[in-house]
């Protein structure tokens, strides 16, 4: 007879305007998201930047998390944390050998970024991601860069209410964990992870990353269709030969229609909306608009979640 298990996670993201919580719970290959919640912030809490300190008043930001992780009593208080995206540095690296742990990988990559770049490393939080091999057998990694002063204000505010941040990752990528499953596994296909002031575009060829690129630009932005048509070039100019063969998005803020709508008059390649609920079962009812943007604006902080059971 065999068992099923099922494991709860909990992720939170911390943005400019809310933070957001989610508890899910995995049986199996399901997710299901068992309760989220979300709280806004005061406009000024938070200004995400890379190299400077990103809270702005330390007590707006601790009563409101107080206030969120009240509504989650009894819970874990071990977290999975989505952070701004604009405070990191995110890069695309290739490594002909890997060493066989974790913390000789991050030194290997601290090593290579300091003698190409030069630029002191010290104060530098090195996290990756290994997304395949390419036929030479070179392993190929997404890194990811923060200033440990920046992630440090972050941690130990929240280590004041004693949560554990057992991962932290930039909101774009959690945004990638949650949609993953959605994307296809061959061909040369993209993903446009949409926020409200900030997109991140994703390039793979079958299932290894290939290109990054991030731009602080949201959908309500005049200029928002004109940059993914800029970073659409940008990718072909420097990939010649190439090209893509599917786009999927997925957006945390909603405008479902809207973008299939604009997106599809903009480029002449196979487009898809990623379908949260296809991805994670929940108690919103989806065929209503609104609830559908209540589930999407939690897919970060889902993700988030999801990287705990990684």
């Amino acid at each position: 007879m065999a068992f099923t298990f099922t494991k709860r996670f909990t992720g939170m993201e911390i943005a400019p305007a809310a933070i957001r919580m989610a508890l899910v719970e995995k049986t199996g290959r399901t997710w299901r998201l068992v309760k989220s919640a979300s709280m806004p912030l005061p406009e000024g809490t938070i200004k995400p930047s890379f190299k400077t300190l990103n809270i702005i008043e330390p007590q707006l930001l601790l009563e409101a998390i107080q206030r969120l992780l009240d509504e989650f009593e009894g819970h874990t208080r071990t977290i999975g944390l989505s952070l701004p995206s604009e405070m990191v540095r995110v890069l695309i690296r290739g490594y002909p050998k890997l060493p066989e742990s974790r913390p000789d990988i991050e030194k290997l990559i601290s090593w290579s970024l300091e003698k190409s770049f030069h630029f002191p490393i010290e104060n530098t939080k090195v996290s990756y991601q290994i997304t395949g091999n390419d036929i030479s057998g070179t392993s190929h990694l997404l890194v990811t860069l923060a200033m440990k002063d920046v992630i440090r204000q972050y941690e130990d505010l929240l280590a004041k209410l004693n949560v554990d941040t057992r991962v932290v990752r930039p909101a774009g990528i959690n945004l990638f964990n949650f949609f993953g499953p959605g994307l296809p596994g061959k061909g040369t296909h993209a993903f446009l992870g949409l926020f409200d002031n900030y997109f991140s575009f994703l390039v793979f060829e079958n299932e290894r990353l290939t290109f990054f690129h991030g731009v602080k630009r949201g959908f309500s932005d005049l200029q928002f269709f004109q940059d993914v048509d800029l970073t659409m070039q940008h990718y072909l100019e420097s990939n010649p030969g190439k090209r893509i063969e599917r786009l999927s998005v997925g957006s945390q803020v909603g405008y479902h229609s809207e973008l299939k709508e604009v997106l599809s008059n903009l480029i002449d390649i196979r487009l898809e909306i990623l379908d949260e609920g296809s991805l994670i079962h929940s108690d919103f009812d989806l065929a209503q608009p609104l609830e559908r943007l209540r589930l999407s604006s939690f897919a970060s902080a889902i993700g988030a979640a999801q990287s705990l059971a990684k």
